[in-house]
This record gives C-alpha cells, structure tokens and sequence, in this order.
C-alpha cells in the first residue's frame, strides 16, 4: 500500500511493473517502542538502513524522478482470503473460514493479520524513517495531504479489531483518531476541500455468498464530524481515488440480476454521490478492478487487474 508525496506513486508503480524493486530495506534496529496513543504502538520516528537498487540510482541520475523527493507505504500482514476479507470477522466458525483466519478471539474467527509500520523513504538519500509501528495492531491506506504536511491513513491499534482514520504529521508527530466505533474505515483519500472519502462497513451487511463484511463509500469533514453514505451497493464499492476532473472513480461489485462472481469493474460518481456511472468493463466480466488510479498529464488511468473473483489483498496485473 504506498501513499504519495508528489509522483510518488506513479514511479512506484512503474518500479514493480519493470520487475524491479525501488530500494530494499535492511533493520539495524527495531523501531523505537513506546506508548503512545495504543499501548502497542509508537509514533516516535525511528530510521532504518536502506540500499537503493540500481534503478532508483538510474532515475536519479537521469533525472526520472522529477522533483519528488519521498514515498509514503505501509507494511503489514498479508491476507490469506479474498481482497474484500482482509479485516473484521467471519460470521460462522465453518470449514472455509477455519481454513483462512488469523486467529480466534471472543468468541469469533479473525481475518486480519497482526503487525504494521508506517514508513516515509527519502528517494534521494535512501533514509527510511519509520513513523508508527505496532506489533500488534494493522496499518494500511496511505493517502498524503495535497499540502505534503500530514498522512491520511487506516490503522487498527494492537489489543483491539477494528480499524479507524487516522492522521499523522510527516515528520511523525500528532497522530490523531478521526473515526471510532465497532465498525472498520479504511481506503480513505483526501477532496480538495479537505472532506474525505473512505470505504466502511457501517452499512452493517455481510457479502451475500461469504462470511465478511460488506463495504461501501462514506464521506466526512477534515475533522472526522458530518459522516454520510455515498452508496448503498448490497455488496462492495472499494479503493475510491480522485480523477482530474473532480469525480471518482471506484470499483464497484455487482450482484442483483448479475453473476455473483463475474462482475467487479470501475465507476465514477460525483464526490456528493450523485452521477454514479460506469467508467470500464461493464461487457468484461471475470476481473476485479482494483486501486484505480489517473496517469497525470494524460486520460488515462492504471488499476489492478485481479483475474476471476480476485485474488488476496489487491493483487493482479497493472493494466
């Protein structure tokens, strides 16, 4: 999950679709462990020894990377389920569940893994600064402010399920909670009026023909007040992301009077929920469209392709 500060992402992407990696990382340390705010986690900066593999020096010298200077991801554990059950619980302790949970407590089987960081990489020097990491909790979703000062991003603090919006300053500083309550948030992307839009299981459904949750769009103020639903999909809208001409563009799963594994394609909506439209593969069925995200200076956009009913977490083809 990599967050951008500037073309970030797009190099990112560009990196994994070459079979390159940007950089790898070597701990000569365990980040710092401290208290704050969730007994499991630390906000405290802590930096990693990192080697920059030859094409990152290859974008530096020719100048590829432009003016970006940091990336923003997270790390945490990979799901063992479909990309839609990777949080929250099963709703029946039954062959297949049994087969993927991560662990069981309360009463109730657990699809999400345990242990994340926040890191920021300066692309230039190679510094890993590593902003929050939690053993025990889950980090995931980053989204840097369009000012480049604070972190929007999702995190389940360890000893607890769910996972809520938070903030975080750049430097590390400051983490705030916007969200709470029993239900997860998480897929969240900042509006130029300094809303937010993020996927929730708020609409309290389960998928039709599984154990978990369903998600659907919701909006709110800067300040986590005035929550609202955008969509009222039975099953999955995910992975909301900003078009250059204000609307967004989402993966949404279709159910009634479709097959119930065939299609999950994009849309677009305005960000008051209104004009919600098909945007691509309505006639494609057997992909799910995920992480769709626009290719700046161009009318293009590039996405995640996962084949079938889609593979664990987001993975699939750059398309």
């Amino acid at each position: 999950m990599i967050g951008v500060l500037r073309l970030a992402r797009l190099l990112t992407i560009l990196a994994l679709s070459s079979g390159q990696c940007l950089f790898a990382v070597v701990p000569d340390r365990k980040p710092p462990q401290s208290d704050p705010p969730q007994e499991s986690a630390t906000a405290v900066p802590g930096t990693v020894a990192v080697g920059q593999s030859k094409l990152l020096e290859r974008w530096i010298k020719q100048g590829t990377l432009g003016d970006a200077e940091e990336i923003v991801f997270c790390m945490r554990v990979h799901g063992r389920d479909h990309w839609y059950a990777n949080f929250g619980y099963y709703s029946a302790d039954m062959p297949v569940p049994q087969e993927r949970y991560f662990k069981k407590q309360d009463g109730v089987l657990w699809a999400y893994g345990e242990g994340g960081s926040l890191c920021k990489l300066n692309l230039r020097t190679g510094k890993l600064t590593v902003l929050l990491h939690d053993e025990q909790g889950g980090v995931r979703d980053p989204h840097v402010h369009y000012d480049g000062n604070k972190i929007l991003f999702s995190y389940r603090p360890g000893k607890t399920h769910n996972y809520h919006l938070y903030e975080i300053n750049v430097d590390g500083s400051d983490l705030r909670r916007l969200t709470d309550g029993t239900d997860d948030d998480f897929e969240a992307v900042y509006l130029p009026d300094d809303s937010i839009v993020f996927v929730s299981s708020r609409s309290h459904r389960f998928v039709n023909c599984f154990y978990t949750r369903v998600t659907t769009l919701y909006r709110m103020d800067g300040d986590g007040s005035n929550i609202r639903p955008l969509s009222s999909n039975v099953e999955h809208d995910n992975t909301p992301w900003l078009l250059p001409d204000g609307r967004l563009i989402y993966m949404r799963w279709e159910y009634v009077d479709r097959s119930q594994l065939d299609y999950h394609h994009l849309w677009t909506m305005s960000p008051d929920g209104t004009s919600q439209s098909i945007y691509y593969g309505n006639q494609r069925p057997g992909t799910a469209m995920l992480d769709a995200k626009p290719i700046p200076g161009t009318r293009r956009v590039i996405a995640s392709f996962n084949p079938g009913h889609g593979r664990p977490e987001h993975m699939g083809e750059l398309t």
